[in-house]
C-alpha cells in the first residue's frame, strides 16, 4: 500500500510505500512524526468515516428490499464491487485530508492545503482457508445469517416470524452494510497501534492526567447551575475550562487511554504472543524484567541476586517506562495483520538493546505484524544490515550465525523492507542492497566525527606517547 502526501508540515510532496518493516530516518524537524501520525489516523478513523448506506452506495438497495420481503438468499459476488470500494476509499481519503487537523489537534489553518491519498494495488481476495466470517444476528422476531464462501461469494439469509416494520428494515440494512464495510475494508485498513515519543511521560503521569480530567468535570457540574451565576462568574468558568482542557493529538490521547485501561487489557491473551511466546521472552530480555498492573498501581518485576524484586513503576528506569506500552501491546493485543507504529523505539536504550530491537522487529514481521517507525539510531540500522547480510548464501554462514548468536528467525529479506530519508521537504527512498541499507544522514555525521578526531589526534603528541 502506498500513500501520496502533500503539504503535511515540513513535507511538501512525498510518496511512501509500506513494507513489512518501514523505517523513516532523518534529522530533527523534518516531518517524520507527522507522517506517522497521519498514517495512524488514516488507519483508525475509517470505521467512523465510511458509511455505505449514507455516502457510499453499493447499489444493493433493491436486493436488500427483496431479501426482507421474500426471505430468499441474497448472493453477492464481492469482486464485482471492487470499483465501488476503490471509489469509497478515494472519497474517504479526501474527507480525511480535509479533517486532518483533528488528528493533530491544531488549528485548521496550519494544515489548510494538506492532502493524503491512498493507493491500492488490485483487489485483495477476502476468502482464505482460515477466513472466519459467519455472522448470525438472532433476535425475537427475525434472524440474519451472513456467510462467506470461496471465490468471495457472500450469502445473506433473512428470516422473520412476523412482518417487520420500516424501522426494523432500516436497522437491518444498517447492520448488513456495516458488516459489508468491515468485510471489504479490513483487507486494506489493518488494526493500528501507535507508540509515541511521549510514552515515558504518559506511563509516568497518567494518574495526574485522570486527576486533571476530574477537575474539568467538577467545573462542568457547576455549569449546570449556570443560570444562577453572574456574568463575571460565567466568564471566569469559561476561561478556566479553556485553560484546563488538555490539548493532545489523537495518537497521544489514544496512548493515554491505552495506559488507563491496562488493568483490563492485561487480562487478555494476545494472539501473537500466544502463538509466539519467544517474542515476549526476547522483549523481557531487553527490558530486564516484566510488569504487574492492578486497578490502582503499576510495578516492575525483576530478579536480583536470584531473588524476585518488585518496585513501583515510577521508581523504575527510563528504559522500563519507555518499553512498557510495547510490552503490553505485544503480549495482550497484537495479532497477525496488525500494524505497529512507533516513534523512535531506541529511546533510552543502550546500544546493545538497540541491536536487540532490530532482531525483535524482524521476528515480529515474520509473525505477520507490520511495522512503521521513525529512528535516529545508527545502531538499529547497522544491526538490520547484519540481518540483511545473513540473507545471502556464503561459506560458513551457519558457523558465523552460531558464533554471533543469530538464528534463521533473525534473517531479514531486504525485499520486505522500506527505508526513507526525510530531507528537502520530502521522503527519499534509501538505497537497499543485499549488503544492507545506505543512510547518508547517519553516515555523513559518523564520518565527520571520525575526521575531526583523526585530524586532531594527528596533531597531538600525547596520541603517540604509548
Amino acid at each position: 500500500m502506498k500513500f501520496e502526501i502533500s503539504n503535511l508540515g515540513y513535507i511538501k510532496q512525498a510518496e511512501i510505500e509500506l513494507g513489512d518493516l518501514t523505517i523513516i530516518c532523518g534529522k530533527n524537524n523534518t516531518g517524520k512524526t507527522y507522517v506517522n501520525y497521519a498514517i495512524y489516523g488514516f488507519f483508525t478513523a475509517w470505521k467512523t468515516r465510511i458509511d455505505f448506506k449514507k455516502k457510499f452506495d453499493l447499489g444493493i438497495e433493491n436486493e436488500l428490499d427483496k431479501l426482507f420481503e421474500s426471505g430468499e438468499i441474497l448472493r453477492l459476488e464481492l469482486p464485482n464491487y471492487y470499483e465501488k470500494v476503490i471509489s469509497a476509499i478515494n472519497d474517504y481519503a479526501q474527507l480525511y485530508s480535509e479533517q486532518l487537523e483533528r488528528i493533530f489537534n491544531i488549528d485548521k489553518s496550519l494544515l489548510s492545503d494538506v492532502s493524503l491519498m491512498f493507493q491500492i494495488n488490485g483487489y485483495k481476495q477476502i476468502y482464505t482457508d482460515n477466513t472466519a466470517f459467519d455472522i448470525n444476528l438472532s433476535l425475537e422476531s427475525f434472524e440474519i445469517l451472513m456467510k462467506l464462501h470461496k471465490n468471495d461469494i457472500l450469502e445473506i439469509l433473512f428470516s422473520a416470524s412476523k412482518v417487520i416494520d420500516k424501522q426494523d428494515i432500516r436497522l437491518n440494512k444498517s447492520f448488513i452494510c456495516s458488516q459489508l464495510r468491515d468485510l471489504f475494508f479490513s483487507r486494506y485498513f489493518p488494526n493500528s497501534f501507535i507508540i509515541t515519543s511521549e510514552r515515558t511521560g504518559v506511563s509516568l503521569f497518567y494518574k495526574e492526567l485522570d486527576a486533571h480530567n476530574n477537575m474539568v468535570l467538577e467545573e462542568m457540574k457547576r455549569i449546570k447551575n449556570i443560570n444562577s451565576l453572574t456574568s463575571d462568574e460565567k466568564l471566569n468558568i469559561s476561561f478556566r475550562l479553556i485553560d484546563q482542557v488538555a490539548r493532545y493529538s489523537k495518537p497521544v490521547q489514544d496512548e493515554i487511554n491505552f495506559v488507563r485501561d491496562l488493568d483490563i487489557i492485561s487480562k487478555r491473551t494476545g494472539e501473537l504472543a500466544k502463538n509466539n511466546p519467544e517474542i515476549i521472552d526476547l522483549l523481557i530480555d531487553i527490558i530486564g524484567g516484566d510488569y504487574s498492573v492492578t486497578d490502582y498501581s503499576m510495578s516492575f518485576r525483576f530478579t536480583e541476586d536470584d531473588k524476585p524484586q518488585e518496585i513501583p513503576l515510577y521508581s523504575a528506569s527510563s528504559t522500563v517506562k519507555s518499553l512498557m506500552n510495547l510490552y503490553f501491546y505485544l503480549k495482550h493485543l497484537a495479532k497477525p495483520g496488525d500494524i505497529l507504529i512507533i516513534d523512535e523505539p531506541e529511546l533510552n536504550l543502550h546500544p546493545e538493546n538497540q541491536r536487540k530491537l532490530a532482531k525483535l522487529f524482524t521476528r515480529l514481521t515474520k509473525c505477520g505484524l507490520k511495522l512503521l517507525m521513525t529512528t535516529h539510531s545508527d545502531y538499529l540500522i547497522e544491526e538490520l544490515n547484519n540481518l540483511i547480510v545473513f540473507n545471502n548464501e556464503f561459506e560458513n554462514k551457519s558457523g558465523l550465525m552460531k558464533k554471533y548468536g543469530y538464528d534463521d528467525q533473525d534473517i531479514l529479506d531486504p525485499d520486505k523492507l522500506r527505508v526513507y530519508i526525510a530531507e528537502n521537504n520530502t521522503l527519499n527512498p534509501a538505497e537497499i542492497t543485499p549488503l544492507g541499507i545506505f543512510v547518508p544522514t547517519f553516515d555523513a555525521e559518523i564520518k565527520n566525527m571520525n575526521d575531526v578526531y583523526n585530524e586532531v589526534t594527528d596533531n597531538l603528541d600525547i596520541a603517540y606517547d604509548n
